[in-house]
């Protein structure tokens, strides 16, 4: 057996009781599908804090570095050195640079969960439309499990931020 098969299987274990819970289908893929989206919000919660944690003595030092090199190639650039703002202005750039990327990488670290809910609702779902209570142009008044499950993620980060806060 595959990874994912394993993984959605597992998957299957925890999530189908939520979607079976309310008599209504319909209401049970909501609830199933909002389970799951706050899964994938505390889940990229967490895996976000622990990334930041390893990486941040990286992070501090480039933050640090580009700065400190700033305002080095400030002072240069004031005293006419133009061949010391130009190696200062370059370090601090490199700096700031992995800093910006680190940034990216923790930013990711966020979303990874919803990937892998996807996945598993496109081997659940991946044949279910949703009947939508309005006509939206060009993509009709259905909607697959993707567009209903980032809607409880939307609705599930909002929640989420509002109880934390």
């Amino acid at each position: 057996m595959d990874f994912l098969a394993l993984l959605y299987a597992q998957m299957d274990r925890i999530l189908m009781p939520f979607y079976r819970f309310p008599d209504n289908p319909v209401a049970g893929y909501y609830l199933g599908t909002f389970i799951l989206a706050l899964g994938c919000v505390i889940t990229g919660k967490y895996s976000a804090s622990l990334a930041f944690r390893l990486n941040k003595g990286k992070i501090t030092r480039d933050t640090h570095e580009t700065e400190h090199f700033h305002a080095l190639s400030i002072e240069a650039l004031k005293a006419g050195d133009k061949a010391a703002y130009t190696a200062c202005n370059s370090i601090a750039n490199e700096a700031c640079g992995n800093a910006f990327f680190s940034q990216v990488a923790l930013s990711a670290s966020y979303l990874w969960p919803v990937f892998i809910a996807l996945g598993w609702m496109q081997y659940r779902f991946g044949e279910v439309d949703s009947g939508l209570p309005f006509s939206i142009p060009l993509a009709g008044d259905t909607a697959g499990y993707a567009v209903t499950f980032i809607l409880c993620y939307i609705f599930a980060r909002i929640l989420y931020g509002k109880m934390t806060a």
